[in-house]
């Protein structure tokens, strides 16, 4: 399998579709170099998207299904890294929609009480984690996504507008929003937004 490491996804998707019929066991190790490749960057937006790691299990088996589906029937994928989170992307936004939940400021004031700190060290990070998660879920989806794509996904803003369907600019700016929004709902519990994603 280590032999395929060095091909691009595009070359990996292009020998698995000619590997399918003949070469199975190939198809099979091709797409698991692609499976380890991108699977991360798909778990961690649908967890930080849906803020439930089962769903998000879920998101990320579906999306890799479609894509071994779509790759099977022989269809061409241009940039398969955007295929894979466009569809992580259709497929959380369509269960949002499915099973609609609000989460308000005043819920992130109940679920975090205020604290003058964290309490023991080995708990920080969890917590902060924790706050962060649930401050992101008060956010719009469309700058929750945007701050989701960028520093979870670490992509590039004309990335995240192909993803999207928006301008680089746009895309920018809602990073911008999301940030400022979240640095407004932090600030009470100390936590500089600003630093941690600079």
């Amino acid at each position: 399998m280590n032999q395929y490491t060095s091909y691009t996804d595009e070359q990996l998707a292009c020998q698995m579709q000619s590997a399918f019929r003949d070469e199975p066991q190939k198809a099979n190790e091709l797409f698991t170099v692609l499976y380890r490749r991108h699977e991360k960057r798909v778990r961690l937006y649908a967890v930080r998207m849906l803020s439930d790691t089962e769903l998000a299990r879920d998101i990320l088996q579906e999306t890799f299904v479609r894509l071994y589906n779509t790759l099977a029937e022989g269809k061409a994928i241009q940039n398969i890294s955007a295929y894979i989170i466009r569809t992580a992307r259709n497929l959380c936004f369509n269960l949002k929609r499915d099973t609609k939940k609000t989460i308000s400021v005043d819920e992130l004031e109940i679920a975090l009480p205020v604290q003058n700190g964290f309490g023991h060290v080995n708990h920080e990070h969890n917590e902060l984690l924790e706050i962060i998660g649930v401050a992101l879920d008060c956010l719009d989806d469309e700058y929750k996504e945007a701050f989701v794509l960028r520093y979870y996904s670490q992509m590039s803003y004309e990335e995240i507008a192909d993803i999207t369907g928006t301008s680089a600019t746009n895309a920018a700016s809602r990073v911008f929003r999301a940030k400022q929004k979240l640095k407004e709902l932090l600030s009470r519990y100390r936590i500089d937004i600003e630093r941690m994603t600079d």
